[in-house]
Formats: structure tokens, sequence, C-alpha cells
């Protein structure tokens, strides 16, 4: 399970990133070449962003590549490591569960109830926003991978 979602998310950041080099690519020809700038093209690049930002995010958790101070890491022994280990991935998979499967599946809700869409194509925002708790819940299932493991997140 663990590698098919690795694959499926390396997948999906690659087919975004692609979609959004095509996206601007057309923006810039349109702008400059044709003189009639695209209307929807900044839109569906900023939504692209987005997702590629948070799902970058969890695959950055996932590969242990996320910036961090690992000054007291190194100060402790091989078991201070493993508790320090233990405390991020707790830690972690308890604010992704919080912050963006709760909160980001109400604001999904809440976007859905309200019909809120996007200005120039019309799509409801709740599409843009489930990025939310797809990347909270794929955090939350790195992290618990991670704690059981105790091997930092390799593959169970």
């Amino acid at each position: 399970m663990t590698r098919f979602l690795d694959k499926l998310l390396q997948l999906s950041m690659v087919f975004c990133m692609a979609m959004m080099v095509i996206v601007v690519t057309w923006q810039v020809i349109s702008r400059y070449a044709l003189g009639d700038p695209s209307q929807w093209s900044e839109e569906v690049a900023r939504m692209l962003l987005i997702w590629v930002g948070l799902l970058g995010g969890v695959y950055a958790y996932r590969e242990k590549a996320h910036l961090g101070l690992d000054l007291l890491f190194q100060k402790v022994g091989p078991v201070g490591q493993k508790r320090l280990n233990t405390i991020t991935d707790l830690c972690c998979g308890s604010f992704a569960l919080a912050v963006l499967v709760i909160g980001g599946g109400a604001l999904v809700q809440l976007t859905w109830e309200l019909g809120q869409t996007t200005a120039a194509l019309g799509i409801p925002m709740a599409w843009v926003y489930t990025v939310l708790p797809i990347s909270g819940a794929l955090i939350f299932y790195y992290s618990m991978v991670s704690l059981l493991s105790g091997r930092e997140g390799e593959s169970a």
C-alpha cells in the first residue's frame, strides 16, 4: 500500500507540474505573441501551484527532506534520536490530522455548501481545497508508517 501511495504521489506531482508548465507557456504565448492574454490560464496555474505545493510537502515529509534544526538530534545518542523521531512523527501526524484533515475537510464542506466558485472558470472552490484533507491524510499515514516501522518511514 505504501509503495502504491508513493508512486501515486510522485505521478500526481509530475502531472501537476507538467500541466503548470503547459498552462504558463500558453499564458506567455497568448499575452506576448498573440496580444490577447488568456482569461483562464492564470487561475489554472494558481490552482496547480497550490496542489503541487501541498503534495510536495507530503513528499518532502515522506522523504525526511523538510528543513529542520538537527542540533539536538546530533547531540543525543541513538536512543535519543529514536525518541526524537517518535515525538516528531506524533507531532506531525497530530498536526496533519487536526489542521489539514479536519480543518481542511471543514473548509471543503463550507465552500461546497456556500457554492463558491472560481472567478474565471466557475469551478467549485471545494475542488481546489480538496488537496488539504488529501495531503493531511497522506502525512498522517506516512507518520504512522514511520512510527510503526521505527526505521524513519521506510515502507511497510
